[in-house]
């Protein structure tokens, strides 16, 4: 499956989701809320682990689709659930260092080396739950291959390589603590844009 098959199936699939339900964001209903800001109040502290709900769009020359998510992360395991716009489950991530899974609508699941070339496929060879958890918990220094914009007074917000570039455009504060709540990414002409809605755990250090 090629890069550009991968996005026209992902997108089809957020169009006709399976399983509907009644409300998988009714979790965030009740929570503190959080400050949104163009920069980090404190650049040294880490998330060891985060609940988030997020949306996502994507496109590549003049095609794209768009989503929701609720990204769970803990004990060294993220736990992604994937939704249409209209709230329709699309699949399962299950990703670990021991442990990496899709699961979609059907129940049909990818693992291993299928699993691997499918997120490769989809964001390309830099691009994992990885990169994503890494800006998010503030571990950036793990991301191997990566340059960062040092001329800037706080949190490092640009980052690039050879193949992408990537920005951070706002942060969301709760409890003393700091995500990237606007990432952009592009290559060429795709882009990728991530943004935190809301925060329903926090914890770190």
């Amino acid at each position: 499956m090629n890069f550009f098959s991968a996005l026209l199936l992902l997108a089809a699939l957020f169009f006709s989701g399976c399983s509907t339900l009644n409300d998988p964001f009714e979790i965030f209903k009740s929570h503190s809320p959080a400050i949104e800001t163009l920069q980090a109040i404190d650049e040294n502290r880490f998330i060891e682990k985060f609940s988030i709900k997020a949306k996502f769009a994507y496109s590549v020359d003049s095609k794209g689709g768009s989503g929701r998510l609720i990204w769970r992360y803990e004990n060294n395991q993220d736990e992604i659930d994937i939704f249409s716009p209209f709230n329709s489950q699309v699949a399962k991530i299950i990703y670990s260092s021991h442990d990496k899974r899709i699961i979609d609508a059907n129940g049909k699941v990818l693992s291993g080396d299928d699993f691997d070339r499918y997120i490769q496929s989809l964001f390309g060879k830099n691009i994992s739950p990885d990169l994503f958890r890494h800006l998010i918990t503030n571990h950036v220094d793990q991301i191997k291959n990566l340059h960062k914009d040092e001329n800037q007074l706080n949190r490092t917000t640009h980052f690039y390589n050879d193949e992408w570039n990537i920005l951070i455009n706002a942060f969301k504060t709760q409890d003393g603590l700091t995500i990237p709540s606007k990432i952009s990414i592009t290559q060429g002409t795709f882009s990728f844009n991530f943004i935190v809605e809301e925060i329903i755990n926090i914890a770190g250090k």
